[in-house]
């Protein structure tokens, strides 16, 4: 009786490590996150636990015994996703004990970074580059972007050593990037408007995939996760918008600079897919993604990208971005069936960012602020179109590909 007692008690430990950690990597939403859970407890002979996820908390009930879980999600490191893909596989292969797997479990989540601080200010540069050129193919957006990417980048750093800078660094970098383009434009530099130049270095800290993220739970029925996530992203957005009118007061510049226009690319088709290639070695540098599951990654935006250009090409935005989404979705999922390929959110996270619509909100916000109300209204509907065909595009492919509960 002592002994499974003893036993109960590590499960429980083990039950609680897991729901703190998948909390905690829940920014791109709580999709799979109770059944994988369950799994592994019914794995111990478990069948009467209860768990539930929101957005920034969780419930856990083991028997007798209730554990409440507070956590602000992040975007995980996608090396320790990684690991993470491989302890569940060694679960499911052979025994382990709930010890050996919490000590794991523990062992992920402490690892230190893959990619050194320079080399993710390098991974912010090209993130910021490689998915400006897919903006304005222009040459003053590659050095714009390069520009203001490291500036986000030495940002970003700095909030890992002095985690308080974490809270006010999308407000801080808003101000910083408006500032610089601003003062760039003022001074004859810039050709067309400011904004599309603004938006590459602030995408980091876009959430569009927080907004998808809302979207899926909504339609899945998750009303309280699903909406305290996009009051979250709209808030967001809000502060970057508002870092842009508080640049444009420290550099004295008229809030009419701030408009959007569609300048002429002077970079050839191979440099756009050669900026997508950047982008998604700016995604590994920045998000800490082991070099092994890269080509899984670039080969996913790359398709994603392609999937997406035709699509629009012969359907319009919204539905060419819908059959995007269907297509990450579907193949991102059945390539990750495979133990020794990576999980399915290391390969779509980039392809994600291609998809994502939270570029068009910001937009639309600046441009409001700039005065042009037609142009904003437009960047916030054309967002929500682009959302809602995410959203039902990655609905589709998942029910496409049956996912099983513990794959991640």
């Amino acid at each position: 009786m002592v002994e499974s007692e003893h036993v109960d008690a590590d499960v429980r430990r083990l039950l609680a490590r897991l729901v703190d950690l998948l909390l905690a990597w829940s920014y791109e939403g709580t999709f799979q996150n109770e059944d994988l859970v369950r799994s592994v407890a019914a794995r111990y002979g478990h069948t009467d636990v209860q768990v539930t996820f929101l957005a920034d908390a969780a419930v856990l009930t083991v028997g007798e015994t209730t554990l409440s879980f507070a956590r602000a999600p992040v975007v995980p490191a996608l090396d320790q996703v990684a690991r993470f893909k491989q302890l569940l596989v060694d679960l499911e292969g052979r025994e382990l004990t709930p010890r050996q797997v919490q000590t794991r479990i523990d062992e992920i989540a402490a690892s230190p970074p893959r990619w050194s601080q320079p080399m993710q200010v390098l991974g912010l540069v090209l993130f910021a580059v490689g998915f400006g050129i897919s903006v304005q193919a222009t040459w003053q957006e590659v050095g714009i972007s390069a520009l203001t990417g490291l500036l986000v980048g030495l940002l970003v750093v700095a909030g890992q050593r002095w985690p308080r800078l974490v809270l006010v660094s999308p407000f801080l970098a808003s101000v910083v990037v408006s500032a610089v383009v601003l003062e760039l434009f003022e001074h004859g530099v810039i050709d067309g408007g400011p904004i599309q130049l603004l938006v590459p270095a602030l995408f980091f800290f876009i959430p569009g995939d927080s907004i998808t993220a809302a979207g899926l739970e909504l339609s899945a029925g998750r009303m309280t996760a699903g909406a305290s996530r996009l009051v979250y992203s709209l808030v967001t957005l809000l502060v970057l918008a508002f870092g842009t009118m508080v640049a444009a007061t420290i550099v004295q510049a008229p809030l009419d600079d701030l408009f959007d226009v569609t300048v002429d690319g002077n970079l050839g088709t191979a440099a756009v897919w050669g900026g997508w290639v950047a982008f998604s070695l700016g995604v590994m540098l920045t998000f800490q993604m082991a070099p092994r599951d890269f080509p899984w990654a670039l080969g996913l935006v790359l398709l994603t990208a392609a999937t997406v250009e035709i699509g629009v090409r012969a359907f319009g935005d919204p539905l060419g971005t819908f059959v995007g989404a269907v297509v990450m979705t579907v193949v991102s999922l059945l390539l990750a069936r495979r133990p020794t390929r990576p999980p399915a959110y290391v390969m779509y996270l980039g392809a994600f960012y291609v998809l994502t619509p939270g570029s068009h909100g910001l937009r639309g916000l600046e441009s409001w602020i700039g005065g042009d109300r037609i142009q904003g209204v437009s960047g916030i509907a054309d967002m929500l179109g682009l959302l809602t065909a995410i959203v039902v595009g990655i609905l589709v492919g998942a029910t496409l590909v049956r996912r099983p509960p513990d794959e991640i």
